[in-house]
Order: C-alpha cells, then sequence, then structure tokens
C-alpha cells in the first residue's frame, strides 16, 4: 500500500455508503483538495476530503508512512490544525506499517483531543464505522 492507495480507500468507502463527490456542499456528498488557510500567514493547507453528511461536515486527512522517521513528530501539526477547523470533525485516517505499529499514531492523535475537540484519529477499516451512524435513512 502506499498514500495514494489510501486515499483511493478512503474515496472507495465515501461511494460505497452513497456519497459522491460535487463541488455542491450538500448533504451526501464530498470534495478533494479543499483549500483553507493555514496556521503559517500568506500560506494554504488542503484538505484531502471534506464529507458532508446530513448532520456534519468532516475534513477528513490522510496520513501515511511505511519508513522509519519523524512520522510521530510530523502529527503534531496535524493537532494543532485539528484545533482549529472550521469544520465540525477533524478525521485522519492513518495508514502505512509506520503509523499503525501498534496502534501508536492513532492512539498519539486520540490522546490529544483535549486540545483539539474535533480531532478523531482511526484506520481506513473504522471509516464506514465512523460515518455510518450520520446517514440514517440514506445509507445506500
Amino acid at each position: 500500500m502506499c498514500r495514494k492507495d489510501l486515499l483511493s480507500d478512503i474515496s472507495n468507502t465515501f461511494e460505497e455508503l452513497g456519497f459522491h463527490e460535487s463541488k455542491s456542499k450538500q448533504p451526501m456528498t464530498y470534495q478533494r483538495n479543499v483549500k483553507y488557510p493555514s496556521i503559517f500567514s500568506n500560506k494554504s493547507d488542503y484538505a484531502h476530503f471534506v464529507l458532508y453528511t446530513t448532520m456534519r461536515t468532516i475534513q477528513v486527512v490522510a496520513k501515511f508512512q511505511e519508513s522509519n522517521g519523524t512520522a510521530i513528530e510530523k502529527l503534531g501539526y496535524t493537532i494543532i490544525d485539528a484545533a482549529r477547523s472550521s469544520y465540525d470533525d477533524y478525521l485522519v485516517v492513518c495508514g502505512g506499517s509506520e503509523l499503525l505499529k501498534h496502534d501508536r499514531a492513532v492512539e498519539f492523535l486520540n490522546s490529544y483531543r483535549s486540545s483539539a475537540p474535533k480531532l478523531t484519529a482511526i484506520t481506513v477499516k473504522e471509516l464506514a464505522s465512523f460515518i455510518e451512524p450520520d446517514l440514517g435513512s440514506n445509507a445506500a
């Protein structure tokens, strides 16, 4: 698996749940690569996805790392970003053997929910279960 595969798995999950890609911002749609203001002045960041359910909007960010390195350290920015998100929720979908090892990335990010209440970290396998409560009668 690579980051591109993780992004594909995320969008496939959206589609399987009945969402479709659209710029309309209507319920049951999602957008890719949504630009928003960075924590750094005069800079923009991009959300991998913004998901519009019937109940809320969710900024979805994919984090992927296979190799050893500064994986956990790089997640610090994610916590700061989540704390200032304009969306209802900030969902981080973690992938790659290094981030998933011992659930380290998911546990690390979720341990900072007091600083970033909108933040939830999960794996792609948990994505459908996270979204399904929002679907009600709209489920595919």
